[in-house]
């Protein structure tokens, strides 16, 4: 009787870095949850050094858990400790400025538990400045169950199409058995500050039987104009070329897991490589339009990674394999090929420009 009393049904983690502007919407979201059964929220303070922890006290909850790095160490770091010390049944990542409806944990705990299954998520909103860029928009048309035959399939289709909403590949807003975390001893590459999220997905996809998609948008994620995020962050803390290697080292460990054939595995770690390389290079000129960081710093930072991916050998590699979409700019993996790192970088300042143009439009 007292482990039922004592069980957490569900452990939400949102590790926080200056985020005093945040905090208290993040709170109030999770405070407003109709979900009756017991949750613990852990927050990890990655070393702020703003108000956010003393924000965090003031509105403190029962079952609210605070822990604080001694030193910022990124994301990764933080997740680590947050799943270290969760309790729950399903562990639930949250980022500290995105909010969740009211009703998210109990719909996708109730399907969860009906249909045991080992994850489940939620389609989302994108909201900048408060327009949601996916209005009426989903990653599936209805509500949609993944087992082993599904999941593979979008494990293969992942890096084929550059506009396909991520569906399965998603870090937040999802129920995830912690059993399933534990048993396989999944965590994030603390030496990543930027795709330490993609390689986790991987770890934990390469581990699940059954998935499951609510049509429903239960999580928004917040574009934050002129505010920094992972992606600069992590480019400013010296992104190397090995960070895309150590990521393809966990797609290439969970392809194996899903008995992926020699051939395939090859030809999605290739295409896996490049992909990543180009979104990389297309974030970060987003987030200079976007003005998430300084100009002069964005503009130096890229051309740094530019001339460290056109001078990578495994990017040459993988180049010679890769599959170009429709959907894509055509001539980015070219320069890459041909190592024109001015023209690449014209081309991705527009290849961001228009996708940003995409998802404005949209929703008009």
């Amino acid at each position: 009787m007292n482990s039922i009393v004592n069980k957490y049904f569900i452990s939400i983690i949102i590790p926080f870095f200056n985020s005093e502007k945040f905090i208290y919407n993040c709170i109030n979201s999770i405070n407003k949850q109709t979900f009756k059964k017991k949750i613990e929220v852990i927050f990890i303070n990655d070393c702020s050094k703003d108000n956010s922890l003393k924000i965090l006290e003031k509105y403190q909850k029962k079952y609210f858990k605070i822990f604080s790095l001694k030193k910022n160490l990124g994301p990764a770091a933080a997740r680590n400790v947050g799943i270290q010390k969760a309790k729950g049944e399903y562990i639930f990542f949250l980022d500290i400025d995105d909010l969740i409806s009211k009703n998210t944990l109990s719909v996708l705990y109730d399907v969860a538990k009906k249909k045991n299954l080992d994850l489940i998520f939620s389609d989302r909103k994108w909201l900048e400045n408060s327009n949601n860029l996916r209005k009426n928009k989903y990653a599936f048309p209805k509500n949609k169950f993944f087992d082993q035959l599904e999941i593979k399939k979008e494990m293969e289709e992942r890096y084929y199409d550059p506009l396909r909403a991520v569906g399965l590949f998603q870090l937040t807003g999802r129920l995830i058995k912690r059993k399933i975390i534990i048993k396989n001893k999944i965590l994030f590459e603390p030496s990543l500050r930027y795709l330490e999220d993609e390689a986790f997905e991987w770890d934990v996809l390469g581990n699940i039987s059954s998935a499951a998609y609510i049509k429903k948008q239960l999580y928004s994620y917040n574009i934050n104009p002129n505010i920094s995020s992972g992606l600069v962050e992590g480019i400013v803390k010296n992104f190397k070329v090995k960070s895309f290697k150590i990521v393809i080292h966990h797609i290439k460990k969970s392809l194996i897991k899903k008995n992926f054939t020699k051939k395939k595995i090859s030809e999605i770690t290739s295409q896996a490589y490049i992909y990543l390389i180009i979104s990389s290079l297309i974030s970060l000129s987003r987030s200079i339009l976007l003005k998430k960081i300084d100009h002069r710093v964005g503009e130096k930072k890229r051309f740094n990674l530019i001339k460290k991916i056109i001078n990578d050998k495994k990017t040459e590699k993988a180049l010679e394999y890769y599959v170009s979409s429709d959907k894509e700019s055509y001539w980015i993996p070219k320069l890459i090929k041909w190592k024109l790192p001015n023209l690449l970088k014209i081309f991705c300042i527009l290849r961001a420009k228009k996708i940003l143009k995409i998802r404005r439009d949209s929703n008009n």
